[in-house]
């Protein structure tokens, strides 16, 4: 049976789209992401030391990979596979991993302006009663250009994966329990 052009648009119309997939390209996903970094942002930059406070903010991390399907699937109607909730955590820790880039680099410059990185690190360690060698190996690091960066890309990746490892696992768990409702 032959369907002539027309036949093919009408039934073309009558089908539904099939939903962007979940990228920086989808405008929806990015929008979602982009609040919940915000939101995350302002929860995690709230003083708390010591393991309770760690904990807490491991929470707010899975956390926010739920909220960004939530947000997402409250602005679309749309449910996420697994996978898709997974990606759009991804999103969301890449963005909020780009708030914190900026927020360490101006601190970093604004250090510079009050006596330099070095100095700020050496009075923290000295006010948490560090331990004269700590004091002198990480003067050491800071002075040394090549170990400094060494130290530093280690430390970003490290951040990175922090950030965002518990996003990805909080969209995966959310994208989860709404596929059950």
């Amino acid at each position: 049976m032959e369907h002539s052009a027309d036949d093919l648009r009408a039934m073309a119309e009558e089908a539904p789209a099939a939903p962007p997939p979940i990228s920086f390209h989808n405008a929806n996903a990015v929008r979602a992401g982009f609040f919940t970094a915000i939101i995350i942002w302002v929860l995690m930059i709230i003083p708390l030391g010591g393991l309770p406070g760690l904990l807490l903010k491991l929470f707010v991390l899975l956390g926010g990979g739920c909220l960004a399907v939530i947000f997402y699937n409250r602005r679309t109607g749309q449910v996420l596979s697994v996978s898709s909730g997974a990606r759009l955590g991804w999103i969301t820790g890449v963005l909020f991993y780009v708030i914190w880039i900026l927020f360490f680099t101006i601190t970093i410059l604004v250090l510079q302006d009050q006596g330099g990185l070095l100095e700020a690190y050496r009075k923290q360690l000295e006010e948490a009663n560090a331990p004269a060698e700590t004091v002198r190996q990480v003067t050491e690091i800071m002075q040394s250009p090549e170990l400094f960066s060494v130290v530093m890309v280690l430390m970003l990746v490290m951040v990175f994966a922090a950030f965002t490892l518990p996003m990805i696992l909080g969209g995966a768990v959310a994208a989860k329990a709404m596929e059950r409702e």
